[in-house]
């Protein structure tokens, strides 16, 4: 089998990028996560319009999220056949479209495919704009980069949630016609701003490997999604058993495999798997303070959405702050060891803080939590995705850096869920406590219960003696809960940081210092203004950014 690649170390080539190349590249990835915002700020108005039923809506909420992992590393592998900028236009054009079928959607079924298609269009953006970064970027440079890929992905996922948010205000289907907007104009604007690279041809396509991933991918993911609901249900079991069984047979496959698409063996790496250990401390650190932050501020201070949305700011600010100092001093003041351990710490001490102003009702006395906690997440998120790129090599480049997508989305999920069902469960165990306490019959304690169940779901005040009384025990129960989750998810965080510090030792996480000469070339970039990158990172930015 002959498989040509593009050279990612030749010493003849003068590497050249376009001066806001990174800079777009990470405006285009915040795409995904706004696409998510997006739809959840929406799902409540459209579950009416279009009268789903409880069970539905949970699908509905999931369809996105598994469509992307389940395809992002499928489409990095079309995007080093046919070429990166080919694929990242093609995934604009896509996500486009799903948009607009979510919007002009006249049944629930319309709406699930339109969201599919969405997830397939905005995973595939995001493989595509993060791939670029071994194109243009050298390799010791890529903490660098990353830190502004970080930032501006950041930056436009919350303005356009933002601006999601005010239109879903309007008309839920308003809502879902501005990424089409956006992703119109980055259309036009790609051609102009990212250079054309070359593709990469031969290699094996391994239709069963992929199938086996995307199956074990929506299999686990589903199962997660449902452990809110149920720790021993089939509908939480079944999937996760087949997602297991599909995943072991991925890695088996691909282990054995001559004709593979995706390097197994990479699980073996020390950097690779420091790589994921960051990833958890940024994704499910991510997942467990802004959800669970996000639900003490509704549930027990009272904060209506928009409050809520302008209390998250800090949180969000100070990742985006956080990545571009990170990225600039990796390699240069700290390494990427110290960086993913001292995220996880970050992390930890945040979630003391916001334990400490659980029963706050003004926003100063979480700030310390949001912006430590919000900054430490980041600053894992920066060697998550740089140490991606060290370990990718030139005939699998799509699919090693579409992983991050895969990774980080298990890990969200995870975060997500696990962190709901510490939550319900501390809550519930401290209102029957209280109830005891206060003299309720053993008999009344599930009717009390039931009433908070209504109460979060609906908003509904207990009508019931025994469930006004457990509303008000939940109060301070789900403070205590709140506290012990986020603490506990920052411990995990620490250990993890732990895990990878040592996994980088003996040197393994020294950035190579060689010429530029490690990036691959354009195939040609006439259609671009090109700089020579040999400075950290873009030159509009490199000087105030990382």
């Amino acid at each position: 089998m002959t498989t040509t690649t593009p050279s990612l170390s030749t010493t003849t080539k003068v590497v050249v990028a376009s001066a806001i190349a990174v800079p777009f590249a990470g405006f285009v990835a915040g795409m995904q996560g706004a696409s998510a915002n997006i739809s959840s700020t929406a799902l409540v108005s459209a579950s009416r319009h279009l009268h789903m039923s409880g069970s539905t809506q949970a699908l509905a909420a999931s369809v996105q999220t598994l469509a992307i992992a389940a395809t992002v590393i499928s489409t990095g592998l079309i995007a080093d056949r046919i070429g990166r900028r080919t694929m990242l236009m093609i995934a604009l054009a896509l996500t486009c479209v799903g948009q607009l079928v979510v919007a002009a959607s006249p049944a629930t079924a319309i709406y699930m495919v339109g969201m599919a298609i969405t997830g397939i269009g905005m995973g595939a953006t995001y493989g595509a704009a993060f791939g670029y970064l071994v194109a243009i970027v050298p390799k010791a440079k890529f903490a660098g980069a990353m830190g502004i890929f970080t930032a501006f992905s950041m930056l436009s996922g919350l303005v356009f949630t933002f601006i999601g948010g005010i239109l879903c205000g309007i008309d839920w289907r308003l809502a879902f016609l501005l990424l089409p907007v956006v992703t119109v104009i980055a259309l036009l604007v790609t051609p102009f701003v990212l250079p054309k690279i070359a593709p990469v041809t031969g290699g094996a396509f391994d239709l069963i490997g992929q199938l086996l991933l995307a199956v074990g991918v929506i299999g686990f993911l589903y199962a997660c999604s449902q452990l809110a609901e149920s720790l021993t249900s089939f509908k939480t079991l079944g999937p996760l058993a087949l997602g297991v069984v599909m995943l072991v047979a991925f890695f088996v496959r691909e282990s054995k495999a001559r004709d593979h698409f995706f390097p197994v063996s990479l699980f073996r790496s020390p950097v690779f798997l420091a790589a994921i250990c960051a990833g958890f401390i940024y994704n499910f650190g991510t997942a467990v303070t802004f959800l669970q932050v996000t639900n003490l501020w509704q549930y027990v201070t009272g904060l209506k959405a928009a409050q809520v949305s302008v209390w998250q700011l800090p949180l969000l600010l100070s990742g985006i702050v956080a990545g571009l100092v990170t990225g600039r001093l990796i390699g240069k003041q700290i390494t990427d060891r110290v960086a993913i351990l001292g995220g996880g710490v970050m992390v930890l001490v945040g979630a003391v803080f916001l334990a400490m102003a659980n029963g706050s009702h003004t926003l100063v006395p979480f700030l310390p939590g949001l912006i430590v906690a919000g900054a430490g997440a980041v600053v894992a998120a920066v060697p998550f995705g740089s140490l991606i790129l060290r370990e990718s090599t030139p005939e699998y480049v799509g699919p090693v850096t579409g992983s991050r997508t895969t990774i980080g989305q298990i890990f969200y999920t995870l975060g997500f869920s696990l962190s709901m069902v510490a939550v319900d469960r501390l809550t519930d165990i401290g209102v029957i406590s209280h109830l005891k306490a206060d003299g309720a019959p053993p008999s009344s304690l599930s009717t009390g219960l039931d009433a908070l169940t209504v109460f979060t779901s609906t908003g509904q005040e207990p009508t019931s003696t025994v469930g006004t009384e457990a509303l008000q025990a939940a109060a301070s129960s789900y403070g205590q809960a709140f506290s012990i989750t986020l603490i506990g998810a920052g411990t995990i965080a620490v250990l993890v940081g732990l895990v990878a510090f040592f996994l980088l030792g003996g040197g393994r996480d020294k950035h190579d210092s060689s010429s530029p000469d490690d990036t691959t070339a354009p195939e040609d970039s006439t259609d671009a203004p090109n700089i020579s990158v040999t400075s950290a990172g873009p030159a509009p930015l490199a000087a105030s950014a990382s």
